[in-house]
């Protein structure tokens, strides 16, 4: 295992989010919400593509039939293997001027959840949302910018922050219900020595889960007691969120923002908006693809 992680792709992404492993693919998928596109690059013959919209889209998940299931400005929409739009699944629950979908990701059981973020940050009336391929349900509110959904490798809990306060919280979790018990204070970054605001996340086999630190140009690996084990630095200032993929799931990807650089901390973070990656000793897991069933 290393201990940096180091460009995979150079790349100038303006809000690089959302890095997604697909087995049946043996692709990367990952998303710029700034630059409205659906990034993919296969393993096999190392093919970069790229496709562009006409929203932000701003996160994907697996769609056990095939394909995939993306969020964008307008709602949750079906997408093709390729990223075209096949259907909305349902529309957007905020009004689209100022909010929009976030992070989220699939329980165990096939769900997809969901957050927003209030793209003024004016106001905690940001949600956290259930899709179960029926209805849109908003399961957790008072939040300004919902990220870092994680489940532990049992279904048995769930891990989200509202990346403003710094605190990562969980929750029990139910996977045969969906159900939730309240949360907890999990992680309080406030307490700790350690740059940044906690974004995009993942968990290992060992139940420890990563945290990209926005602004703190690292990602944190903590323990199922919410201690802090490991912090690996990367050359860009913004990481958004980790994610584990390759055919064994021991290579860790980062994807990266510029969003709200200037030139001069750009010359210092030059290849802040690419992708990251780093060998690891202990892998992730297969995600959750989205299942109705």
């Amino acid at each position: 295992m290393s201990d940096t992680l180091t460009p995979h792709l150079t790349l100038e992404m303006g809000l690089g989010e959302g890095p997604l492993w697909h087995p049946e693919y043996n692709a990367l998928y990952w998303v710029d919400i700034l630059g409205a596109a659906l990034h993919r690059l296969d393993f096999a013959t190392d093919e970069h593509s790229v496709v562009e919209y006409d929203e932000a889209i701003t996160c994907v998940v697996r769609h056990a039939d095939g394909g995939l299931v993306a969020a964008l400005r307008s709602g949750l929409w079906r997408l093709d293997a390729a990223g075209d739009r096949q259907a909305c699944l349902a529309q957007a629950p905020e009004d689209t001027h100022d909010h929009r979908f976030n992070d989220g990701g699939c329980d165990p059981a096939g769900r997809f959840w969901i957050g927003t973020m209030n793209e003024t940050q004016s106001a905690a009336d940001a949600s956290l949302y259930c899709y179960d391929g029926h209805a849109l349900v908003p399961r957790i509110g008072g939040m300004t910018i919902t990220n870092g959904l994680a489940f532990s490798t049992d279904g048995r809990w769930m891990y989200h922050t509202d990346t403003p306060t710094r605190v990562i919280r969980r929750h029990t979790f139910d996977p045969a219900t969906g159900d939730i018990g309240p949360g907890e204070t999990w992680v309080d970054l406030n307490t700790l020595d350690i740059e940044g605001n906690p974004d995009g996340a993942a968990v290992d086999v060992e139940d420890h889960y990563w945290t990209a630190l926005f602004g703190g140009a690292a990602v944190a690996r903590f323990d199922p007691e919410g201690r802090l084990v490991a912090r690996y630095p990367l050359a860009a200032l913004q990481p958004t969120m980790p994610a584990f993929g390759g055919p064994d799931q021991r290579t860790l990807f980062v994807t990266t923002a510029r969003e709200n650089m200037d030139a001069t901390t750009l010359a210092e973070w030059p290849q802040s908006g690419s992708v990251f990656s780093m060998a690891v000793d202990v892998p992730g897991h297969t995600l959750a693809a989205f299942n109705p069933r």
